[in-house]
């Protein structure tokens, strides 16, 4: 809906300029412009007369940055228990870290007790808002827009920050605790488009070189990292912890932790939220193989577990098996009494052949079918349209290249007590 309704609003050059954005974001938040943004919440943004006339009304620059404002709040509601009074874009929504995770990452800091935390690329104020409750913190981003709404964010939650439109590869820090967020979006910097994602850690503003030598003279720091970040590329120093973070089935970040807040040295962690279960080690090797067989049940395991590299460990405790190298799914003879793995039990398994798997499913009053696929042995999407029946049952299908077979395996829906959304590393 909000593409349609920008159709209305294009970009206007003034607002290209940080002073012209905040001042217009400034009036947006003023009890006169409290109509304009229940009216965008509540009404249908398809309905083209209709912000026509608001933009009569209230301005085309005033209209845009509401609708920004009102879908990024929308937007939030996953992340942020006040998103209502959330001063966000949708960008800035979409790059914080949620509260809930804010809130798991502040507990390390609460254990050091810093006397202040310094919040580096700070972005609307995620981290911020749960680091202030436990130290004064200064806040500081390159974008004049994005740091004046962490200060508002954070006075909204009635935690006074020092907030503040600085680069913080100018900054002198030694000794501090930090926590930085460096951008991994490109042409981003100014908090002006939403930029494609940087996936790679050279491709982090700021880069590299700049994060070693912060890390150097404040041993006592976090860095958020992309989920998909390759560990090899970290700097290799002294009490340094990799943590894998997953929240509600989502691998949402990794995070680098050293010096005092590196609480397992040389280690990687894997960590569930909401219930908070974490798991340490050392990477090591891939599950035992199972040569192929498939037992009673499938399993795959948490995102977290898989990026940290510690699969493996508790496979063994599991009795689990890997049904093929590098396929990363795994088989039992009993379902996993792990909250790190969803079982699915196998009903049966034969050829992929969409036919005969859906006259199968369809003899069984299938209704909702998904599609789990890795290694694009097919597309899950117009394999579930293939599947899918009119009946009442739930069923899951693995479709599945091994070797130079494809194969599909029906399974009934996880466990109990387990989400699907743990495998969410699948396609579909």
């Amino acid at each position: 809906m909000l593409l349609v309704a920008r159709k209305l609003f294009p970009e206007i050059p003034a607002m290209n300029e940080p002073e012209t954005r905040i001042e217009l974001w400034k009036r947006l938040l003023q009890p006169s412009s409290g109509e304009l943004l229940a009216e965008l919440a509540a009404g249908d943004l398809h309905r083209i007369s209709w912000l026509q006339a608001l933009r009569e009304s209230w301005g085309g620059e005033l209209v845009s940055v509401a609708l920004e404002l009102v879908e990024a709040r929308r937007r939030a509601a996953v992340k942020f228990p006040l998103q209502e009074s959330l001063v966000a874009d949708i960008a800035g929504v979409e790059q914080a870290t949620g509260a809930l995770t804010a809130s798991h990452k502040a507990e390390r800091f609460k254990r050091l007790a810093p006397p202040r935390i310094h919040d580096l690329c700070c972005g609307i104020g995620g981290d911020g808002m749960a680091l202030a409750s436990v130290a004064p913190i200064r806040a500081c981003d390159v974008s004049p827009l994005r740091a004046w709404m962490c200060g508002e964010n954070l006075n909204e939650a009635e935690q006074a920050a020092d907030c503040r439109c600085e680069d913080v590869e100018t900054l002198e820090l030694e000794g501090e605790a930090i926590h930085l967020d460096p951008s991994r979006r490109e042409g981003d910097l100014e908090g002006r488009g939403r930029g494609r994602r940087a996936w790679a850690y050279r491709d982090y503003k700021p880069g590299p070189d700049f994060i070693r030598t912060l890390l150097e003279r404040n041993p006592d720091s976090a860095v958020k990292l992309g989920p998909g970040v390759d560990v090899e590329e970290l700097p290799a120093l002294e009490r340094m912890e990799v943590e894998f973070i997953q929240e509600s089935g989502r691998l949402v970040q990794a995070v680098l932790w050293s010096g005092a807040l590196a609480e397992n040295d040389g280690q990687h962690t894997a960590t569930l939220l909401p219930g908070g279960e974490r798991v340490s080690g050392l990477p090591g090797p891939p599950p035992v193989d199972s040569g192929g067989r498939l037992d009673r049940w499938i399993a795959v395991p948490a995102l977290s577990l898989e990026r940290s590299g510690l699969t493996g460990s508790l496979c063994r405790e599991h009795a689990l098996e890997e049904m093929a190298p590098g396929l990363g799914l795994l088989t039992s003879e009993v379902a996993a009494p792990s909250p790190w793995f969803t079982s699915y039990e196998v009903l049966e398994s034969m050829p992929w052949r969409p036919r005969r798997t859906a006259a199968w499913l369809a003899e069984r009053d299938a209704g909702v079918v998904d599609v789990k696929t890795r290694g694009g042995a097919v597309d899950p999407e117009q394999a579930r349209k293939r599947l899918r029946g009119k009946g009442s049952n739930h069923f899951v299908v693995f479709v599945l290249r091994l070797g130079r077979k494809v194969i599909a395996v029906i399974c009934r829906s996880p466990t109990s007590g387990q989400t699907p959304a743990s495998a969410g590393s699948f396609s579909g």
